[in-house]
């Protein structure tokens, strides 16, 4: 009766070894995690991070395919239908005369039915593990533990209808249990009422259509009971929808209520027929309406049981039977007894039907892990890397604000040095020694001129020999100050830098700067890059390279040439150098000044020898290395310091017409200060692992 289904050849899923796969963390793991920190991540915890929702829909996939096995000699008809349809004589039917004592039919609200009401076999209750195994069941499929319904038929009558008024009980389902149950072996399940509106304040329509999707999940077969004059019916619709959508491989059956004799068999398949075609309606049955005479011919039951029930006491039980396209093959022509509905339960191969179940629930956990949950980890794995090279490209450009000096059209001429202690130290002890002999006249030298001094005001003291001097440090420190020569970095430019490249866009993971609490986080975390470039930069030049290219320079420079105001070449040159030494000192610890040497020279009026340092490649190399070192370090603090991944790919940068390739940063990795940008890709061992024992397709498909 249930047709035939494809896919015979799928192997069984084994959920325990799936479930392994998912939850490794180590060898076997989904995700390669970069950032912060290497290590590595289940499925499981990956999907936990990104949504808890597919995460429950995949373990709930794969616990329905565990207990699917265990519960296949034990099926479950689901029966739904509108208010006063019928479902309820439909279920009694099947019942005892007890049993059917303690349902509550009729045709008004006070008969409806609003909680779920499970009647199973007397004997599966004496199975303790079974029983234990369905109340499981029961209980995770509709999200409550479930309530016996009571043996005091008045109790139940109420419970039934829910007479308490509490909405919240739709939520926990009833069990029963009946013996008449016990030769049929199948259980059922008596659904809610689908109310066509909330009036009744016992559940929405929208509620008790989620609620009856997640019970349904319990059945291996839907039964929906309808009026004859439902065909067009929208919640009709909907309910064998559900069906549809939630329980693809089980057999859905429709069972026509009330039929009046002017409607004949043959026409009630006709009316339901595009129905049927259109949600896999395997069989349609029809039930004649037994208050009215007429009905007679077409109750497929003996005279003393039509006759019994047209008494005005009787207790209705109607009686249901396939319906099919030709007239002769339909009441009032005799048919045989297996097309009755009470006659299913023994036409069920369970064998069959628990098959369909199976593969229609390994196609749910396929669809589960690999559409959903894969899809969605693979997804964010590619948009980490995006991500984050948006991140990086932005602080990297932040970084060249103050480490490139551009010509008015944004072109790149050289990279500047950041001005630390050190570099000013190994430029003046360079300048000092390889001087000429001309070039001392006005500056005291001595032995310690190699030496560390004591602080930066010895060191600048020993630097400007002179009130001259020191006023050329003065006009040097201004210039730097109005941005004509160097870059000046404190944290508001950096910031400004930042803003301006994409900063809020491309360093989504921290808060907007356009508010005044969060831009102060911003703030401090510009400050504290500072502070740690500061620190950390232990950039040097190469000294020997130096002397040789400051040499170079000395004797490329006349021994008549004299600067303005007395100064002589060296002592100009020391004061340069001790004027950018002097910057921090008025602007505080939070500022970093950054030039290339020509510009230092350039910066004090000495021109000559910014010209000679900039057009010989001896003296021009020497910078260069330190500089791209610089940039590199500086750049690899912003990415720690604003939660971004470090470059491991580096890239070139186009200068003075050539491309100059990034060096790898010396400065070790810190954590961040802040929120960090996570950036890790989906393992291929582990994709080829998911395919063995989670077939994307099916056996056809390996």
């Amino acid at each position: 009766m249930f047709g035939t289904f494809r896919g015979q050849d799928d192997e069984p899923i084994d959920w325990t070894s799936v479930l392994a796969l998912l939850e490794d963390d180590d060898r076997r793991a989904a995700v390669e995690r970069a950032y912060p920190g290497e290590g590595r991540d289940s499925y499981l915890s990956a999907l936990r991070r990104l949504d808890s929702d597919t995460l429950a829909n995949v373990l709930s996939a794969g616990r329905k395919l565990q207990t699917a096995a265990k519960l296949a000699q034990w099926p479950t008809v689901a029966v739904a239908g509108m208010l006063n349809s019928g479902k309820t004589s439909l279920v009694a039917t099947f019942l005892s005369e007890p049993g059917r004592a303690r349902t509550l039919r009729g045709s008004s609200n006070r008969e409806g039915t609003h909680r779920f009401v499970l009647w199973l076999p007397s004997a599966w209750r004496d199975d303790a593990e079974l029983w234990g195994l369905l109340m499981g069941r029961i209980g995770d499929a509709v999200g409550n533990p479930p309530e016996m319904l009571s043996e005091d038929v008045a109790t139940a009558h109420g419970q039934y209808n829910n007479r308490d008024g509490d909405g919240l009980a739709l939520n926990v389902p009833l069990v029963a249990t009946d013996p008449a149950l016990d030769a049929t072996g199948i259980g059922l399940l008596d659904c809610p009422d689908i109310v066509s509106d909330a009036d009744l304040q016992l559940g929405s329509p929208t509620q008790r259509r989620e609620l009856l999707g997640r019970a349904a999940t319990l059945c291996s077969a839907f039964l929906v009971v309808t009026s004859a004059e439902s065909s067009r019916d929208a919640t009709l619709g909907d309910l064998l929808r559900i069906a549809a959508d939630l329980m693809p491989g089980v057999p859905r059956l429709l069972a026509v209520n009330k039929v009046r004799p002017k409607q004949t068999p043959d026409l009630v398949y006709d009316t339901f027929k595009p129905l049927a075609r259109a949600h896999g309606i395997e069989t349609i049955y029809a039930a004649y309406d037994f208050e009215i005479p007429a009905s007679r011919p077409y109750i497929p039951a003996t005279d003393p049981t039509v006759a019994a029930a047209f008494e005005p006491d009787a207790d209705l039980s109607p009686v249901f039977f396939s319906v099919r396209e030709d007239a002769d093959d339909n009441p009032p022509a005799s048919i045989d007894g297996e097309r009755l509905l009470s006659a299913l339960p023994m036409r069920l191969d369970r064998g069959v039907l628990f098959e369909k179940f199976r593969l229609a629930l390994q196609n749910g956990l396929r669809t589960a892990v690999w559409e959903d949950g894969f899809a969605m980890i693979d997804r964010d794995a590619d948009d980490s890397i995006v991500v984050t090279a948006k991140a990086q490209d932005c602080l990297l450009k932040a970084s060249l604000e103050f480490f490139a000096h551009r010509t008015l059209g944004g072109e790149v001429t050289e990279l500047r040095l950041h001005q630390s202690e050190r570099i000013i130290r190994q430029l003046s002890e360079s300048f000092a020694i390889t001087a000429p002999w001309y070039a001392r006249w006005g500056v005291r030298l001595n032995a310690k001129m190699r030496s560390v001094f004591g602080g930066a005001g010895d060191f600048i003291r020993q630097l400007t020999p002179s009130a001259v001097a020191e006023r050329a440090a003065g006009e040097i420190k201004d210039k730097f100050r109005r941005g004509e020569y160097g870059g000046l970095m404190t944290p508001e430019r950096l910031l400004q830098a930042i803003d301006r490249f994409g900063g809020e866009t491309s360093l989504k993971h921290w808060p907007a700067m356009t508010d005044k609490s969060d831009r102060k986080h911003w703030e401090e975390a510009a400050e504290a890059a500072i502070l740690r470039f500061e620190r950390d930069d232990f950039t040097s030049l190469d000294p020997r390279r130096l002397d040789e290219a400051v040499s170079q320079m000395w004797s490329e420079v006349p021994t008549h040439k004299k600067l303005a105001a007395g100064l002589t070449p060296l002592a100009a040159t020391l004061a340069a150098f001790a004027g950018v030494l002097m910057i921090p000192l008025d602007f505080g610890s939070t500022v970093i000044a950054s030039a290339s040497i020509p510009e230092l020279f350039a910066a004090l009026g000495l021109g000559a020898y910014a010209t000679m340092w900039a057009g010989a490649q001896s003296t021009r190399s020497v910078g260069r290395q330190a500089a791209r070192q610089q940039l590199s370090d500086f750049h690899a603090v912003l990415c720690d310091t604003f939660g971004v991944a470090r470059l491991k790919k580096l890239p070139s940068i186009r200068v003075g017409g050539a491309n100059e390739k990034l060096v790898a940063s010396k400065i070790i990795v810190r954590e961040a200060i802040g929120p960090a940008l996570p950036m890790y890709h989906v393992r291929d061992e582990f994709r080829q692992e998911l395919k063995k024992v989670l077939p994307r397709g099916g056996t056809s498909a390996k």
